[in-house]
């Protein structure tokens, strides 16, 4: 399949903005939150040592709960994908039992390999885009697989035009995955990703 330059270049900054979108929540969540936390316990020291503090050292750890809520959400909000919450396995697992209608969602997960984050993201939602793109289809199987080039497979009897899914696959390459459709009996999405092997020893 031939491709369009412009979708191209609108993929591949949609995959980037995605990896900038996790790093700052990244950022937020481990390097400031951990930063709040600790100052949070140092406020209880405080009230410990100085009871004569401690009701404005009670005002101020209120704030800071506050602002630790905050953040939290700021942080879910960059980070929609429940892959960084509950890893590959468990957020397909859900994506299967919440994928409503009348469609019947079966997962096959016996992967070995831990994927790299951006990676196993990436996976997460090329596989929902196919599933998505199986709209109206009674029965729908996921098969994740492999422990040196994970592949997940998503088939179902239904015929979905390759155009379809022209820009899932054109995200899915500019993350580093192989995104592959067969349509001849029903339809067949192929996305993998080889574990690339350490160069030491």
């Amino acid at each position: 399949m031939p491709r369009d330059s412009h979708a191209d270049e609108l993929a591949k900054e949609c995959v980037r903005s995605r990896q900038e979108l996790r790093r700052a929540a990244q950022v937020l969540h481990d390097d400031v939150g951990s930063l709040l936390a600790v100052a949070g316990l140092r406020l209880q020291l405080l009230r410990m040592d100085f009871p004569a503090a401690s009701e404005r050292a009670a005002e101020v750890s209120e704030a800071l709960e506050g602002v630790m809520e905050h953040l939290r959400a700021l942080s879910r909000a960059l980070e929609p994908s429940p892959v960084r919450r509950t890893g590959l396995k468990n957020a397909l697992l859900d994506l299967a039992g919440g994928s409503g209608g009348a469609a019947r969602v079966r997962l096959r997960y016996t992967a070995t390999a831990i994927l790299p984050l951006d990676i196993a993201d990436a996976m997460y939602h090329a596989i929902a885009s196919a599933v998505a793109n199986a709209d109206g289809t009674k029965d729908i199987a996921i098969s994740v697989s492999g422990a040196h080039a994970v592949t997940a497979r998503v088939s179902h009897s239904g015929k979905v035009a390759k155009k379809d899914l022209a820009a899932a696959s054109l995200r899915a390459l500019h993350s580093g995955l192989d995104f592959g459709v067969i349509t001849e009996k029903g339809t067949i999405v192929s996305i993998t990703y080889a574990i690339r092997r350490s160069s030491r020893g």
